[in-house]
C-alpha cells in the first residue's frame, strides 16, 4: 500500500513525504513540550498566568492543527511536482490546503502578539511612550495578519474556486504576487517586534552577562525572519516547477521555531531551579577515602551527627568506636562499606603533680 492515495509505487517513491512527516512531527513535538513547560512554570512555579500565556497556548493549538493538515496533504500529493500528482486527488488536496491557511496565519500571529503582551508586562514602570509604541506595533501586527488571512480566504471569486479549481468560471489573485506581499508584511512585523526589547534591556540595571543573555534570547526570534525570507524564495521556485514542498516546510519551521523561541525567556525560573539543584547535589558529594569515588547517597547537605562516646566496656557500641575516650565527639559517622571513616574532636586535659612551697602558692594566688 502506498502512502499517497491513487498513486503507483513509482510515483510514491518520488515523493518527499518522509521529509514532510519528519519535520512536521519533530518540530511540533518540540514546540508542544516547550509550551507545556512554559505553562508549568507560569501556573505552578510562579503562579501567575498572563494574557501572553493564553495567546501562546492558542498559537500552539493552531500550529498542531496546521502541521496535522500538512501531513494530510502529503497523502494527496504534497511533496510531488504538480505534473505528477494524481488527478483524482486534486479536489481533496485543495480542500486540505485551503483549510490550513487560517491556522497558519493565526499561529504566526499568536506568538508575535504574545511577545507584545510580555513586553507590556515587563514595562509597567517605564515611560508611557514606550508602552504606546508596543501597543501600536501589536495592533498593526494583528490587523495586517488578519488582512492577510482574509486575502488568502477570498483569493478567488467565487470562493469555491479555492478548493474546487476549474470547476466553475471565475478568477483568482495571482499566487506569486499574493504570497510576496504577505511575506513582506510578515518580515516587516518580525523586525519590529524582535527589535522592541533591545533598547529596554540595554538600560536594565543587571550584571552584564545576564543582560547580554537576555538580549541574545530575544534576538534568536529573528530566526523566524530568516524562515520568512526562505519561504519567499520558494515562491519563484513554485512558479517554475510547481513543487510547493519547501514552501510548506519553511512555513512549518517558521511557526514552530517562532513559538518555541518565544517561550524561552519564560523558562528562566526552570533553568535556575535546575542549576541550583545541580549545585546542591554537587555539594552533597563526599569523597570516599582510599576509593577515588564519590558517595552520592545523600542529595542534601552532609548530615552531621554528634554522639557521646561513653560506652560500657565490652558493648557493641564500644567496639565500633574503636575505643575512643570519653572526651571524643563523633562528628561524622563511618560510611558503610567504605571502611571506618570519621572525624573526631578530642579534648585533652593533663594534670601534673609538683612540689611547691607555701610562698609560691601565695604568689600564684592559690
Amino acid at each position: 500500500m502506498t502512502w499517497i492515495y491513487n498513486a503507483s509505487p513509482e510515483i510514491n517513491a518520488q515523493s518527499h513525504y518522509p521529509l514532510i512527516i519528519g519535520v512536521c512531527t519533530g518540530l511540533t513535538t518540540l514546540m508542544t513540550i516547550t509550551v507545556g513547560l512554559r505553562m508549568y512554570v507560569r501556573a505552578w512555579m510562579i503562579k501567575s498566568i498572563g494574557t501572553d500565556d493564553w495567546v501562546m497556548l492558542f498559537s500552539c493549538v493552531c500550529s498542531i492543527i496546521y502541521n496535522s493538515l500538512c501531513i494530510t496533504q502529503s497523502r494527496y500529493g504534497l511533496g510531488l511536482p504538480i505534473s505528477v500528482r494524481p488527478v483524482a486527488n486534486l479536489y481533496k488536496y485543495s480542500e486540505v490546503n485551503f483549510a490550513g491557511r487560517p491556522f497558519y496565519m493565526a499561529g504566526i500571529t499568536g506568538f508575535k502578539v504574545a511577545l507584545c503582551f510580555a513586553y507590556l508586562r515587563i514595562t509597567l514602570n517605564t515611560r508611557p511612550i514606550y508602552r504606546r509604541i508596543i501597543w501600536a506595533i501589536m495592533i498593526f501586527t494583528i490587523l495586517s495578519h488578519l488582512g492577510g488571512t482574509l486575502v488568502l480566504l477570498f483569493q478567488c471569486n467565487p470562493m469555491k474556486l479555492s478548493w474546487r479549481p476549474k470547476s466553475v468560471p471565475g478568477s483568482c489573485l495571482p499566487n506569486d504576487i499574493t504570497f510576496y506581499v504577505l511575506a513582506a508584511i510578515t518580515i516587516f512585523c518580525d523586525c519590529l517586534i524582535f527589535a522592541l526589547p533591545i533598547p529596554l534591556l540595554a538600560k536594565v540595571q543587571i550584571n552584564r552577562r545576564r543582560k547580554f543573555g537576555l538580549i541574545a534570547v530575544f534576538s534568536l526570534g529573528a530566526f523566524t525572519t530568516v524562515c520568512s525570507i526562505m519561504r519567499m524564495v520558494q515562491i519563484s521556485i513554485i512558479a517554475r516547477s510547481g513543487d510547493s514542498t519547501m514552501l510548506v516546510l519553511w512555513g512549518t519551521i517558521e511557526m514552530n521555531v517562532g513559538i518555541s523561541l518565544t517561550c524561552l525567556p519564560s523558562l528562566t525560573p526552570l533553568f535556575t531551579w535546575f542549576a541550583n539543584k545541580a549545585k546542591s547535589t554537587g555539594y552533597s558529594l563526599r569523597y570516599a577515602r582510599g576509593k577515588g569515588t564519590y558517595d552520592t547517597k545523600s542529595s542534601n547537605a552532609i548530615q552531621l551527627e554528634k554522639r557521646a562516646s561513653r560506652f560500657a566496656p565490652g558493648s557493641s557500641d564500644a567496639a565500633t568506636t574503636m575505643n575512643r575516650s570519653d572526651s571524643e565527639e563523633r562528628i561524622l559517622s563511618s560510611i558503610p562499606g567504605n571502611g571506618d571513616m570519621f572525624i573526631t574532636k578530642t579534648t585533652k586535659i593533663e594534670v601534673q603533680e609538683c612540689d611547691m612551697d607555701s610562698d609560691a602558692l601565695n604568689r600564684r594566688g592559690w
